[in-house]
């Protein structure tokens, strides 16, 4: 069985976890969340570990929920509150230098949120898109957006649904460079690379004491979302809006076909 996220050791002090899940297109099924989550686990206590590289497919970094993980909420199979992958991120104790080579869409976007560099690219697409399905945004949404780009950014992402163009979203406070897709990861590195080389004592105490406001916040938001999505979720229009509005993936080609953009 092909797994969903694989681990290198990329240099001294830096090792990457590459979210790698071709026949989901990298959104957030339960195997590629299961795999991100052991893998955080296991290199959290990897006393040679400086920053961690995050990254994902060169056209989709994550695509958010799958479509059985939404009709899971909808029917109160499964609560948002279980969901603990962005604590871990947040309480990973180096830092998480992101690579957006691709789209990154929902979860996708919180999963960005949750680290602590982004680098994103020019002509890739990025959204908050849950109001575009009926419901309110989650995974801490509501809580670290507006905590790193200000109210009025925040409100105009989470509620227009809009995807935005990563050259678009320059200077806006969500990335940290915005370069093109070919610079993406050479970008990444390199700040990784300039981080690297600090004592790990050093870098694990401004991460813990920047991330202790959003790990806050993000379980205050969560109780918030948790509480909306108990009304949206019910809603009558909500199945309607998530069956005509959630993006499916596209057929998985063959090696012999080339992929287009997602």
């Amino acid at each position: 069985m092909s797994r969903a996220v694989h681990v290198e050791h990329l240099e001294e002090g830096i090792i990457e976890i590459r979210m790698d899940d071709r026949e989901a297109q990298n959104r957030l099924s339960e195997p590629l969340c299961r795999e991100l989550m052991t893998a955080l686990a296991e290199l959290k206590s990897d006393p040679a570990l400086r920053v961690l590289l995050l990254s994902g497919q060169r056209d989709v970094f994550c695509g958010g929920a799958t479509l059985d993980a939404l009709q899971s909420v909808q029917t109160g199979a499964v609560d948002v509150l279980d969901l603990k992958l962005p604590e871990q991120m947040l309480a990973f104790p180096v830092p998480i230098v992101a690579a957006l080579e691709g789209h990154a869409v929902g979860g996708g976007m919180v999963l960005a949120l949750c680290c602590d560099v982004l680098v994103a690219a020019e002509t890739s697409r990025y959204s908050f898109n849950f109001t575009s399905m009926g419901f309110t945004p989650g995974m801490g949404t509501t809580a670290l957006l507006p905590a790193l780009i200000g109210h009025h950014q925040a409100m105009e992402m989470m509620l227009t649904a809009r995807y935005y163009r990563g050259a678009e979203l320059r200077g806006r406070g969500l990335f940290n460079r915005v370069v093109s897709v070919d610079e993406v990861r050479g970008t990444a590195l390199d700040l990784a690379q300039q981080m690297a080389d600090k004592p790990r004592h050093v870098l694990e105490m401004v991460k813990g004491t920047l991330a202790l406001s959003r790990r806050r916040a993000l379980q205050e938001g969560m109780w918030s979302e948790h509480l909306m999505h108990q009304i949206c979720f019910q809603h009558a229009d909500t199945a309607r809006l998530i069956a005509e509005n959630y993006i499916r993936p596209a057929p998985v080609p063959s090696k012999e076909e080339p992929r287009g953009e997602s």
